[in-house]
């Protein structure tokens, strides 16, 4: 056990005790306190005990060193429990005054903690209490943020969840994932609105999304519902952090039709992980503009390992040979980019369950499938919530075999096109809207065209599925032919 000393404020002299001591066969109080860093944090839950007094549990997880960290729950009354919640966060360094060890339950340990490679967990009570260190002594654990909890080379990249997501869905254990931080969504709060036995609960729950990239994708979305894994979130800076996720779930997001990546009760964040693999990516990613990045993001239907170059006039013969769907990569110019055209020509209203166009029902804008309008009452008790407002365009695109009209311009791609949001663009004036559209209109594009057959529909539809990179993809028009 070590032996060194630390002077509390009381004037006692207390032993400090490392993890590699502890033993999960001899359980029990520590009587002395542990040193160490907070690299994971989730918000306290709440329990209605038998004998009807609530308690309170709030869950982290604590490190003293390279290969050492254990989980770690703290127990009292709510009111308690709050005011020591807020005094530390995610990659505080604190010291623990007589934790109780304890043999870690695999089962439950899986069910609602990170994993940790020590067999024991921690746990805190009326007897305990936690304390946030600064100066020299916190310093000595500080290091200690950027170690990651799994090996370095242990993880997923980006271009994995987009092109295999339907089997990492399946890995109910999460993955990791190495990616760098390119924009940090505003804070959404959703009002959720779920039937109890007497009632409904009208539960507020705040989410928070940060879009990924790294050296070869971008336009890949993390969500965080908890709010203490968001207040963390919101510290990292764009296009200079590079973040080591551990224990992510895989989830199919209805919105935007693409995977995408959600933080749990499982997960653990290192920033800036000091990793050759970490370094190497931060390389990587100032080598080449976010714009140029290939996003095959974009849509879950459009593989550009598969997408044939085409002319705009071999294009348009597919079309007319009515043949299935399919995916192509057209090098043109944008002939027809009306942005400084009507509103409604360029912004659509969709309804947040479904994705469908919202039309005028009888005076009222609403979703008319039956379905959402359930999930509407159900879910969400303001009405307005229940749509989104999206880029909705229809363009030309031009190469020296001729002009393809009508082509959908969505929401994903417009975004990343015009590097402005719907609320953006709708609060500029109109000669910022014309400014924004010669600055692309007959400018050379390389686009990956998703074509759409469908019974609802009289003709094929043909949208831009993503903007490629030119030096990224292969060419058989010369520039000069655009």
């Amino acid at each position: 056990m070590d032996n060194e000393k630390s002077y509390q404020s009381t004037g006692t002299l207390q032993r400090v005790i490392k993890l590699n001591s502890l033993l999960s066969d001899n359980p029990g109080i520590i009587d002395g306190i542990m040193y160490g860093i907070v690299i994971g944090k989730v918000e306290m839950r709440t329990f209605e005990g038998n004998d009807r007094h609530q308690r309170s549990v709030l869950n982290f997880t604590f490190r003293d060193s390279t290969q050492d960290f254990v989980n770690v729950a703290y127990w009292l009354p709510p009111k308690d429990l709050i005011i020591i919640s807020s005094k530390f966060t995610i990659g505080d360094a604190v010291v623990m005054h007589y934790p109780v060890v304890k043999t870690k339950l695999e089962d439950k340990a899986n069910s609602y903690t990170p994993w940790t490679p020590l067999p024991i967990e921690l746990s805190l009570n009326e007897k305990s209490y936690i304390e946030k260190i600064e100066g020299p002594k916190a310093k000595q654990y500080e290091h200690l943020a950027a170690v990651p909890c799994r090996a370095g080379n242990d993880y997923y990249t980006l271009a994995h969840i987009v092109t295999q997501g339907e089997q990492l869905v399946k890995k109910l254990d999460g993955i990791n994932v190495l990616a760098g931080v390119q924009q940090i969504g505003a804070l959404k709060t959703i009002r959720t609105r779920r039937q109890r036995e007497t009632d409904y609960d009208n539960e507020e729950k705040q989410l928070l999304e940060i879009l990924l990239f790294d050296g070869e994708t971008s336009g890949v979305w993390l969500t965080f519902w908890d709010s203490e894994q968001i207040k963390f979130a919101q510290r990292w800076i764009p296009e200079e952090h590079i973040i080591f996720c551990v224990g992510l779930r895989v989830r199919y997001d209805e919105y935007r039709k693409v995977y995408g990546l959600t933080a749990t009760r499982h997960s653990l964040f290192t920033i800036n992980p000091d990793t050759n693999e970490s370094v190497q990516l931060y390389e990587s990613m100032r080598l080449i503009p976010i714009d140029d990045l290939l996003n095959v993001a974009i849509d879950g239907g459009f593989n550009a390992l598969q997408a044939t170059v085409v002319t705009i006039q071999e294009l348009k013969q597919y079309l007319c040979d009515d043949n299935s769907n399919d995916t192509f990569i057209v090098q043109c110019f944008l002939s027809h980019l009306d942005l400084d055209g009507p509103l409604n020509q360029v912004i659509a209203k969709r309804c947040i369950f479904c994705n469908r166009s919202i039309r005028n029902n009888n005076g009222v804008n609403e979703c008319t499938e039956s379905e959402c309008r359930m999930k509407l009452l159900e879910q969400i008790s303001d009405e307005n919530l229940s749509k989104k407002e999206v880029f909705n365009l229809n363009v030309h695109l031009t190469d020296y075999t001729g002009t393809i009209k009508n082509v959908k311009l969505g929401d994903d791609v417009a975004r990343k096109m015009l590097k402005c949001s719907v609320d953006e663009f709708i609060l500029m004036t109109g000669e910022q809207k014309t400014k924004l559209k010669w600055t692309y209109l007959l400018e050379r594009f390389r686009f990956g065209i998703q074509i759409k057959n469908s019974s609802n529909y009289a003709k094929p539809i043909v949208r831009i599925a993503c903007i490629f990179p030119r030096e990224y993809l292969p060419s058989s028009i010369n520039d000069e032919q655009l």
